[in-house]
């Protein structure tokens, strides 16, 4: 995949300004109207800074995006909810995206974000007339519609169909472990990882800089090296290291630091990530690639809660391809796990 060049800044802002004169009546050429647009455009700018959850819905679309286009499966990746539409049916709902596959079936897909505050196991609700809206407009486009939740406490990405939404009336419900069972993600390339622990980074001390710890308990040293293990075995292969080090920084294992110090001196520090539980097994899994970048689109778009930045630059790809799939290894083997959905506990009917 390729983004493909669009001028927004040009073609959204001349589109919107076109509303605008519409909506007041203005001539494009009367200084007023340019005057006017810039002042109500601000002004709206200056809103959505002090709503925080107009901002995590509107980050949470653009990070679904950025995923899609990161595991690079689609053919293409197209927000369907922007320019005007004309229907004779107008409780049409849009919904945000168009995804074509390689196999030119298309689906759209709606995208929210949901936060479980005090029950862990609250359902997430949709109006159930709005849930509607979106099954008729994809229906009247031949596509099959998926509603993508965001469960922002457990930092899962569920990928459903609208039939495992239970009907309460004048809401549809879903609860969030039949999400996990019916769950699409594997579609567009999702997967989960696991490999043996603990990974690490070990940072030896340059032993000809001062490296004591004084009386304070603090210490300073010079890094020498840094070598990067799996399960106490060195990794030196680029790849590999660079596979270890996407899964340590953004797998959802346990993380401390060790420092190895002789004689008051610092000899090496360790930043080691293990698994909250060993099962026995031999491995255990990091999360999810749709986990893990969730994850990195945080650590760039989030401070202290608060949403700094919505978009970021993503190469198309680089996460489909960060783990290759012939990929196997002695030193750093991974168990890669898709999942397949299994049938809804509940039926709805639009």
């Amino acid at each position: 995949m390729k983004r493909l060049a669009r001028d927004p800044i040009r073609f959204d802002l001349i589109n919107a300004f076109a509303e605008f004169g519409r909506i007041e009546k203005l001539s494009l050429r009367n200084p007023a109207a340019a005057e006017g647009f810039v002042e109500r455009a601000r002004a709206s700018v200056n809103r959505s800074l002090l709503n925080e959850a107009f901002l995590h819905g509107i980050r949470t679309e653009l990070m679904f995006e950025s995923l899609v286009a990161s595991l690079g499966t689609i053919e293409i990746l197209k927000t369907e909810d922007s320019g005007e539409i004309y229907s004779s049916d107008d409780t049409l709902k849009v919904p945000d995206f168009r995804l074509v596959f390689s196999d030119h079936s298309q689906v759209l897909v709606e995208i929210k974000n949901f936060y479980q505050t005090n029950d862990a196991r609250q359902a997430f609700e949709l109006d159930s007339q709005y849930l509607d809206g979106l099954v008729r407009y994809s229906k009247a486009m031949s596509c099959k519609l998926f509603l993508g939740v965001h469960w922002a406490r457990w930092n899962i990405w569920t990928l459903v169909a609208p039939e495992v939404f239970k009907n309460r009336g004048e809401t549809r419900a879903l609860d969030m472990l039949e999400a996990i069972k019916a769950n699409h993600m594997a579609m567009l390339g999702d997967y989960s990882v696991g490999c043996r622990f603990p990974l690490s980074l070990i940072m030896h001390a340059d032993k000809r800089q001062p490296r004591i710890i004084e009386s304070d308990g603090k210490g300073a040293f010079v890094i020498s090296k840094i070598d990067v293990c799996c399960a106490g075995q060195l990794i030196e292969s680029p790849l590999e290291r660079q596979i270890a080090t996407y899964l340590m920084f953004y797998g959802k294992w346990r993380y401390e630091v060790i420092a190895d110090v002789i004689d008051n001196q610092i000899e090496t520090v360790e930043h080691r990530w293990s698994p909250e539980r060993d099962n026995g097994q031999g491995f255990e899994i990091l999360g999810s690639l749709g986990e893990m970048f969730s994850t990195f689109y945080k650590s760039v778009t989030q401070d202290e809660g608060q949403v700094r930045r919505l978009r970021i630059d993503v190469s198309p790809g680089s996460l489909g391809h960060l783990i290759p799939d012939n990929y196997k290894s002695e030193i750093l083997p991974l168990w890669r796990f898709k999942q397949k959905p299994g049938e809804p506990g509940g039926v709805a009917e639009p």
